[in-house]
This record gives C-alpha cells, sequence and structure tokens, in this order.
C-alpha cells in the first residue's frame, strides 16, 4: 500500500509542476564599475587628476580620455596622459598610461 501511496504522491507532485506555469527565473541585471585617472596629486593644497574618464555608468560602455602635455605651475609635468576605462559581458576594465612624468622640476621618471 505504500509503495502505490508513494507513486501516487510522485504522480501528483510530477502533474502539479508540468502543468503549473513555468517559474520564471529572473536574472540579476549586470552592472558595471570603473574609473581610470593617468595622473593624480595632491600637494601643496593644490589637488588634481588628470586624463580622468569619471565613473563608467552602471550599464556599461566605453570611457576614453587623453592629455597631450600638462604643467602645473612647475610642481609636475606629464607627457601622452591617455585613461580607457570599459564594461562589457562580464567585466568591466581599465587602463591608464603615461609617456614622462617629471615632479619637483626636474625628476623625470620615464614610463612605459
Amino acid at each position: 500500500m505504500n509503495t502505490k501511496k508513494n507513486s501516487a504522491i510522485a504522480i501528483c507532485l510530477t502533474a502539479i509542476l508540468a502543468l503549473s506555469p513555468a517559474v520564471s527565473f529572473a536574472q540579476a541585471a549586470t552592472t558595471y564599475s570603473g574609473e581610470t585617472v593617468a595622473l593624480r596629486a595632491n600637494a601643496l593644497g593644490i589637488s588634481l587628476a588628470l586624463s580622468d574618464t569619471g565613473a563608467l555608468p552602471s550599464s556599461g560602455g566605453n570611457l576614453s580620455t587623453s592629455v597631450a602635455s600638462v604643467n602645473v605651475l612647475g610642481l609636475a609635468s606629464a607627457d601622452a596622459l591617455k585613461s580607457t576605462a570599459s564594461g562589457s559581458g562580464t567585466s568591466s576594465q581599465s587602463q591608464s598610461s603615461v609617456a614622462n612624468l617629471s615632479l619637483l622640476g626636474g625628476w623625470l621618471l620615464p614610463m612605459s
């Protein structure tokens, strides 16, 4: 009797699952984040952020910015600053580069 009862319960459960509306498993919306700055400095009460892409929209996309050359009061200078940020698929990426950086009027730091 138990076998018939178990079989009947199994058949009923199978029928309920098969005939019930499909349960939709909503996917969580993918959101992206990221920001990149080629040169960020704070000194002597001066704050600067150069070649700043700003925040990547939560919907993703591509942001890119570049600065050919900059000199800040003889304290810092840099050439060829470039920043990119992107978000698509399952990831976000960001990258920045600076060709030459000179601090305090003469400390040249070649960047690669």
